[in-house]
């Protein structure tokens, strides 16, 4: 999938069918690829996948085989961590079929090789990157922009105990919006066609407020 940046199209295309709600942005963006100038993601989705990681009733167990084969395990379900036995000493498969199309993140409990499969397509990692949150055991996340109609093949690397969890989550589900602000006086744009829906960290040049009806000035500003 390419990544791409029409959310401003989108945008402008609703706004000439009227005004534009967070629920028509929220729809139009759910699908769109990891944006291009997301660094890292932000800590509420880590903090999401360190909830589920720390909550034993969340944890399953999987057994990867040794590539794809008729029994081949999925590891489907978000808000779950798998813990994935791998073959001893060597790299274990198991299969994702995202819910929907987008962004999705996959974090580790090491920091092994993940190579993501659409047959013989290698699909790149669209951001990866370390995580360190107290009291957690995932320390690695990689995100990759999938399709819902594919089912793919995860290849994981040889990992210390011959055991790695993994925990998928879906970055639109774990989203929060930031209204631009232009004047710096720590009220966002009106106009929602300026706001960012990210699981990524915070742009600069954004809030997580809104109504102010003059972002050109920092005295006019809670225009509820």
């Amino acid at each position: 999938m390419k990544r791409h940046a029409g959310i401003t199209l989108l945008a402008l295309s609703l706004a000439a069918c009227g005004p534009i709600t967070e629920e028509e942005l929220d729809a139009t963006r759910r699908t769109q690829p990891l944006e291009s100038t997301c660094t890292a993601l932000g800590a509420q989705i880590t903090e999401h996948a360190c909830y589920h990681s720390n909550r034993p009733a969340d944890h399953v167990s999987k057994t990867a085989t040794s590539g794809l084969t008729a029994t081949t395990p999925h590891i489907n379900t978000s808000h779950k961590h798998y813990d994935v036995t791998l073959p001893s000493g060597a790299t274990g498969t198991v299969q994702f079929q995202p819910a929907t199309t987008g962004s999705w993140a996959l974090y580790l409990t090491q920091n092994i090789s993940v190579t993501v499969k659409n047959g013989a397509t290698v699909i790149a990692p669209a951001l990866s990157h370390a995580v360190s949150e107290s009291g957690c055991a995932l320390n690695t996340v990689k995100v990759y922009d999938l399709d819902s109609t594919l089912t793919y093949q995860v290849e994981l690397g040889a990992a210390a105990g011959n055991l790695v969890g993994v925990v998928p989550e879906e970055l639109a589900g774990n989203a929060i919006r930031y209204y631009r602000d232009a004047d710096g006086d720590t009220y966002g744009d009106n106009d929602l066609s300026k706001s960012i829906r990210t699981a990524c960290v915070k742009p600069d040049g954004y809030v997580t407020r809104r109504y102010d009806c003059d972002d050109t000035n920092p005295s006019i500003y809670n225009c509820l």
